[in-house]
């Protein structure tokens, strides 16, 4: 019976797979696929693109904006190491997908504010580590000098230790930004939007061209952006040279 069957399995395996192949390749060879809106007044790929663009840049965003002062803040105190370091792991052990979905089913309901609020506790370790530990490696005599001047404890922070950290601040925001964006993907699954949705939906209506599709432009704009922010993150440490060696380089 077993020889009977085995073939058969067979057979239909590979018209499953030939099925899928051609799912994927009419996806990608679609043209309402690119376009702003696609096929039935779904969003495209352009809309679904942007979505994910604003709901990473403005978590980012939010978390450089409470994780820079922080560090700064956290260097004017002496014991500010172990303080960032309790942080940065308690950050990195959150469940991301139980927040958003916390969030979802509590007071702040479903929507994009649900998953802005965990990637921004998501994104601060990154910044707020780097920030200080650049803020803390500026060479003592070069801020003493400044001091010496007749600058301000501000004035020293903002023309001496910011510009010097800048290298490892650029660190920071790159890992934290490419966090944000792989991990922005989960959050369609809170009704977000962004390019998750591709994945979501295409697997709720068992359309596996789409959900590969999703798959494949969520890895390529991830490793797009990653490479455009090293090099950007080059460039910082050859204008501003380096306290440290660039992670990934």
């Amino acid at each position: 019976m077993s020889s009977y069957l085995l073939p058969a399995v067979g057979v239909v395996s590979q018209r499953v797979n030939n099925s899928t192949w051609h799912q994927i390749t009419t996806w990608f060879t679609t043209a309402s696929t690119w376009a702003w809106h696609g096929e039935n007044g779904e969003a495209g790929v352009a809309q679904l693109f942007w979505e994910h663009v604003w709901i990473s840049g403005l978590s980012l965003l939010i978390a450089t904006a409470i994780g820079i002062p922080l560090a700064v803040a956290l260097t004017r105190w002496r014991r500010g190491g172990l303080v960032v370091t309790s942080v940065a792991n308690a950050a990195r052990s959150i469940p991301i997908v139980g927040v958003m979905l916390l969030l979802a089913v509590g007071p702040v309901g479903v929507g994009t504010e649900s998953a802005i609020i965990p990637l921004v506790v998501f994104a601060i370790p990154p910044l707020l580590t780097n920030a200080y530990t650049g803020i803390r490696d500026v060479d003592p005599e070069m801020t003493d000098a400044a001091t010496g001047m007749g600058m301000s404890r501000l004035q020293v922070t903002r023309r001496v230790e910011l510009p010097l950290a800048i290298p490892l601040i650029a660190t920071g925001v790159r890992l934290a930004a490419v966090q944000v964006w792989a991990t922005a993907t989960i959050a369609a699954i809170i009704g977000s939007g962004g390019l998750g949705q591709l994945i979501v939906v295409g697997y709720a209506t068992q359309a596996y061209g789409e959900v590969y599709g999703g798959i494949i432009v969520v890895a390529v704009t991830a490793v797009a952006l990653d490479m455009s922010l090293l090099r950007a993150q080059r460039g910082v440490r050859r204008r501003y040279g380096s306290l440290a060696p660039i992670e990934g380089s």
